[in-house]
């Protein structure tokens, strides 16, 4: 995008440079998983002629479009944004009634078709001009990086959310988050102030109109970043699609003050940051953080160790038994493949493997039996029932788990009869 010129003969903004470098690895590996580029052909050549553009034909009906006559000031507001950021592609934008200070981006199909931009009554009500600003910036930066295109290609593979695999639901998570402190660069690029930031933050997370008190927004973030200092020392974040609002306003303040951020205002920002990059990797481990106790990563330990130990006992692990290890540990860290091989990697996985197990018994003795249960779904994982995993699963269970052999063949038995499939071989 950098070696595109705009009509003016000025390079256009260099959107990859904007957007957080994590960010855009977690999109690119999302969408090479989720056969982005195939989806999004199969979605154009599958529509139906009428339901081509059925979101407009909702959003035509039922809401309010905002035009050049009819709002002149709101129009001319939606194409000053758009000009700051570079955005040639066209866009409608339509007013929903609704009570929630909300706005949401939609990616056209179509090279005919606009992108499709929906902005809440309230948040016109809430919002002065220049905040409006900042969030229509933050929702045409979806556009922008493209990630609104990876929400449509998700929700399509997955249209029920609680279906989604727990071996993706975390990482998904955390690039949701990424994805909206991408997009907040892109705020702060269309209206550059860091207080009016900071207001339509205060204004999203409380509902309340600062006009109405004597509010303080460099006393709101000095707050914040004791929030922040908080979920660092203290507490993990708790699970949302959205980043908790003292790692947002952080976020802005150091994007605000980077060198990034200047050489964007003098149109000639062409490389990453590396100073903004380091107090951002800082930063992010807050919403990275996943059992984060003694016994969290106990539990993260034994899954690896016992998952390798088991899914190897026949001398190789099959994809499906990768899988059946993986899931559990997305439950706790961000980047469950990483994890795996790091622990891999390490010496005497049968030492760090009962040490583990140890640890949990100690802390928790119920948790045995589900532990136990585990390592008999990756025995089963590949659809085979091998006498070399079998015995070390007697093994396993005497030595480390305390279990009599009649315990071990029961609960391996009930296993077998619960979720055991063979494969057909004719």
């Amino acid at each position: 995008m950098s070696s595109e010129t705009t009509a003016k003969g000025a390079r256009k903004m260099d959107y990859d440079v904007v957007r957080l470098q994590l960010e855009k690895t977690v999109s690119d590996q999302l969408r090479e998983r989720f056969r982005g580029d195939l989806i999004e052909r199969i979605l154009r050549e599958g529509q139906v002629e009428s339901s081509k553009n059925y979101l407009k034909s909702i959003l035509e009906g039922h809401s309010f479009k905002v035009t050049e006559r009819m709002m002149p000031k709101l129009h001319a507001t939606c194409h000053e944004i758009q000009q700051r950021l570079e955005f040639d592609e066209p866009i409608e934008y339509y007013i929903t009634s609704s009570a929630a200070i909300n706005a949401a981006a939609y990616p056209r199909l179509e090279e005919d078709q606009s992108h499709l931009v929906m902005i809440n009554s309230a948040s016109l009500e809430r919002f002065t001009d220049d905040e409006l600003k900042f969030v229509i910036g933050h929702e045409m930066g979806h556009l922008l990086s493209k990630n609104s295109e990876l929400v449509r290609i998700i929700g399509f593979v997955f249209p029920d959310a609680e279906q989604i695999p727990l071996i993706f639901q975390t990482k998904l998570e955390l690039w949701n988050q990424l994805s909206e402190l991408s997009s907040d660069r892109y705020g702060y690029i269309a209206m550059p102030n860091l207080d009016t930031s900071i207001r339509a933050f205060f204004k999203m997370s409380s509902g309340l109109d600062v006009e109405r008190f004597d509010f303080d927004a460099q006393a709101y973030l000095e707050e914040m970043d004791k929030v922040l200092d908080y979920f660092r020392k203290e507490s993990p974040v708790a699970r949302s699609t959205h980043p908790i609002n003292p790692v947002r306003l952080k976020a802005l303040q150091y994007f605000s003050e980077s060198e990034l951020y200047r050489k964007i205002a003098a149109g000639n920002a062409r490389e990453v940051d590396e100073a903004l990059r380091g107090k951002m990797d800082d930063l992010l481990t807050v919403l990275l953080r996943r059992g984060t106790s003694e016994l969290d990563e106990a539990r993260k330990r034994f899954v690896a160790t016992g998952g390798i130990i088991v899914a190897g006992a026949d001398e190789q692990m099959s994809p499906d038994e990768a899988d059946h290890i993986l899931g559990p540990l997305a439950s706790v860290t961000s980047f469950p493949r990483k994890f795996l091989e790091e622990v891999m990697k390490e010496g005497d996985l049968g030492a760090v493997f009962s040490k583990a197990a140890q640890t949990i018994f100690m802390a928790n003795p119920a948790e045995r039996y589900p532990m136990f249960a585990f390592l008999m779904d990756i025995a089963l994982a590949d659809r085979a029932i091998r006498d070399r995993e079998v015995e070390l699963l007697f093994e396993i269970g005497e030595k480390v788990f305390g279990f009599s052999r009649k315990e071990i063949a029961q609960q391996i038995g009930g296993a077998i009869q619960k979720g055991f499939v063979p494969r057909f071989v004719s």
